[in-house]
């Protein structure tokens, strides 16, 4: 399911993320969040930013707490698995087109990067994610999870989407007893699309901390060039 407005978040203060975060892990009670999501909107001009009526400022902003919060009730699980996999949505390219080398794998019906441009999101987040053992998909579609789950057994996935897309999927394998943690995307639409590539390194490095962290993969890992800085959200 995605959204029937297209927004932009990149140009929002750093703040409001880290405002809904620290929101997220203490505000716990669903009646407060309307009330909380109007506050962050008024409070860094959401809708004056981004050219979004109030109400679908609000929507978003709601949504974004609401991963949060997912994430924080998932986290402790998802330390504890040990097989992970990175999946990413293929609108995040930085080209659309042939310009784009990834090539298509039909038994996953995925991509795989070919880190053809430095500052493409996929090739940043491929590195991160390979640096840490987690295999990686580019999805063209959510339908394809289904294929991947057949032909591999996961224990933990971190997603990156839409958050409406998010909280389906997020749900969806919840009832499949495998933790989530989810990395919204700040610009949505069907091609340049953006999310915080830190926050996905953050969300990452939790591992570091974690005793006996053995991670197995089914990919092999390449030997890759250092990714160029990642793009924050000004």
């Amino acid at each position: 399911m995605s959204y029937t407005f297209t927004f932009d978040l990149s140009k929002l203060s750093h703040a409001l993320f880290r405002d809904i975060a620290e929101y997220s892990e203490h505000e716990r009670i669903p009646e407060k969040m309307g009330n909380l999501a109007r506050t962050l909107v008024k409070k860094f001009n959401v809708d004056k930013i981004t050219g979004l009526p109030v109400g679908d400022s609000i929507t978003v902003i709601e949504d974004l707490i609401d991963i949060h919060m997912k994430n924080q009730v998932a986290r402790t699980s998802f330390l504890q698995s040990n097989k992970r996999a990175l999946f990413l949505p293929h609108c995040c390219r930085k080209h659309m087109d042939s310009s784009c080398k990834a090539t298509f794998d039909t038994q996953t019906s995925s991509y795989i990067c070919n880190h053809c441009s430095l500052d493409c999101q996929v090739h940043q987040a491929t590195l991160i994610a390979q640096k840490q053992h987690y295999d990686v998909y580019i999805l063209p579609g959510a339908s394809c999870v289904r294929k991947i789950f057949q032909k591999h057994e996961y224990t933990g996935i971190i997603g990156v989407a839409c958050t409406e897309e998010l909280k389906l999927a997020m749900t969806t394998l919840e009832q499949f007893r495998i933790p989530t943690q989810g990395i919204p995307l700040i610009k949505n639409g069907c091609s340049e699309t953006q999310f915080n590539v830190e926050t996905l390194q953050k969300t990452m490095e939790l591992l570091e901390n974690k005793p006996n962290g053995d991670l197995k993969t089914t990919q092999t890992p390449q030997i890759l060039p250092k990714p160029s800085p990642a793009p924050t959200v000004e």
